[in-house]
């Protein structure tokens, strides 16, 4: 038997079939959502930064197009997140080393972010105990 194919002499039904297609589907929109927000948070930042300190009004507007597009990227982030651990990939501390998101001093990181340190979706709190008691 392989891992997480059909057992041997069972064929794979066409229903299975269907399902891992449309997971891998929804997979690489949603990656490709992400991928597009956060190069806007990126760009964003990138122009905030640029922004002289005298220029006050465009530097406002400037940072709320910035907190605009990074609260679009990690909306995406925690999608892809949700996905991936419906497709069985459990270490999503990978996103964030692989993606990461602009850093602005003074803004809290985002709920469910794997790069945080504090726990933020349902069970993670007992899941983490149960890491660290397993040893």
């Amino acid at each position: 038997m392989q891992d997480g194919g059909p057992a041997e002499g069972f064929p794979q039904l066409q229903a299975e079939r269907d399902i891992a297609e449309e997971m891998a589907n929804t997979l690489g929109r949603i990656g490709r959502e992400f991928a597009r927000h956060r190069e806007a948070a990126w760009a964003a930042l990138e122009a905030w930064q640029g922004c002289p300190p005298e220029a006050a009004e465009r530097r406002a507007a400037l940072e709320r197009s910035l907190k605009a597009a990074l609260d679009a990227a990690e909306h995406y982030r925690y999608f892809l997140i949700v996905q991936r651990e419906a497709m069985g990939m459990r270490d999503h501390a990978e996103v964030a080393r692989r993606f990461p998101l602009p850093e602005v001093p003074g803004r809290a990181p985002a709920p469910g972010d794997p790069a945080s340190p504090r726990l933020a979706w349902p069970g993670a709190f007992s899941r983490g105990l149960r890491r660290k008691s397993a040893g």
